[in-house]
């Protein structure tokens, strides 16, 4: 059990956005709402997930939406009470704890934000073990957990209760919502035992993104950095500078391919992530995750953000073998995004 601090916060923004593919959305406003909270003498643990009892009640907390809209359309921290005293009273029973459907990107502290909020753990696990752009894109869906019933809540207050018959629709409806909301929305789903859990979640992922945090917050080189990130992960990196970004249409999401020169010419194929990367040597594809940091900083460059001119080591780190089974890459796997696996 880690008690949340100051430090704990700041370690895990680091080291998600690096878990994050190229997706998933800064931590910055997660993480100040976490630092704000902290401030108010809140506190919440993160406890590993084998110490949730069977038959206990967990519950999902994520921010749903544009990352860009967040930035304008501040939330107030009571999103997240709202949508889970809503399916505790459907439930009939309290939260035990709550487990982040992304530990990756701005969603890592957004189940420490509810935390905090409510005095309730959060397990050290989730759903993706890195980002991803739809929320049945998760283990917990590989697992047979339905997304419903699923709460939604704006800023203003109002809340929205789903019930679908699959976890695609559920998707679908909450989308939908989530737009007419502004853009954005905080939304709990996905309830299930800390049995299913157990099996489901993707573990440690949270500690994770701490101890990558904790390298990136050192007192040392990039290259020295990397290079012990690569060991804690079993990654790869290699450097070279961004020569051509051409953004385009895919089948369902906005994305495009970017060739980055440097010992070999490397292609990056991209849509809310970063999904192939391609050389001469190594062909890396999601659910794999694949990060471009900046040289000199160690800062993970977006999928938005990518442009001609940029000096970046590629990072690839391999996903959770859950991710490697037949369900799923059939969830999440090259096809998905419709592109060719290889």
């Amino acid at each position: 059990m880690i008690k949340i601090s100051e430090e704990t916060v700041r370690r895990i923004a680091k080291g998600a956005e690096i878990l994050g593919s190229g997706g998933g959305g800064q931590t910055y406003i997660s993480e100040l709402m976490a630092l704000q909270t902290l401030k108010e003498d809140k506190t919440t643990h993160l406890i590993d997930a084998e110490s949730v009892p069977n038959n206990a009640l967990v519950l999902s907390v994520a921010m749903m939406g544009s990352p860009l809209i967040l930035k304008e359309k501040l939330p107030n921290g009571f999103e997240a009470r709202n949508v889970l005293k809503l399916l505790e009273n459907y439930f009939g029973e309290e939260t035990y704890a709550i487990v982040p459907v992304e530990g990756a990107g701005l969603n890592s502290l957004t189940a420490i934000v509810a935390g905090l909020n409510l005095g309730i753990p959060v397990v050290d696990a989730d759903g993706m073990g890195r980002a991803f752009p739809e929320l049945q894109m998760t283990t917990f869906h590989i697992y047979g957990i339905s997304i419903t019933p699923m709460a939604i809540s704006d800023e203003k207050g109002n809340t929205i209760f789903i019930d679908s018959i699959n976890n695609e629709y559920g998707e679908w409806f909450a989308r939908g919502v989530t737009r007419l909301m502004g853009g954005h929305s905080w939304i709990s789903c996905y309830a299930m035992t800390g049995k299913e859990m157990k099996r489901a979640a993707v573990k440690k992922t949270l500690s994770k993104a701490m101890e990558i945090g904790d390298i990136i917050l050192s007192d040392t080189s990039p290259e020295s950095k990397l290079e012990r990130i690569c060991e804690l992960t079993k990654g790869t990196v290699q450097k070279g500078k961004v020569e051509r970004v051409k953004r385009m249409k895919f089948e369902r999401f906005y994305g495009g391919e970017a060739e980055i020169v440097g010992d070999e010419r490397t292609k990056i194929i991209f849509q809310n992530e970063y999904l192939v990367m391609e050389n001469q040597s190594e062909r890396v594809y999601v659910p794999d995750i694949i990060t471009l940091v900046d040289i000199y900083t160690l800062r993970p460059i977006s999928t938005e953000e990518i442009r001609p001119g940029l000096n970046v080591y590629i990072l690839t780190i391999p996903s959770d073998k859950k991710w490697k089974t037949k369900k799923g890459l059939e969830v999440a796997g090259p096809e998905t995004f419709g592109l060719d696996g290889g």
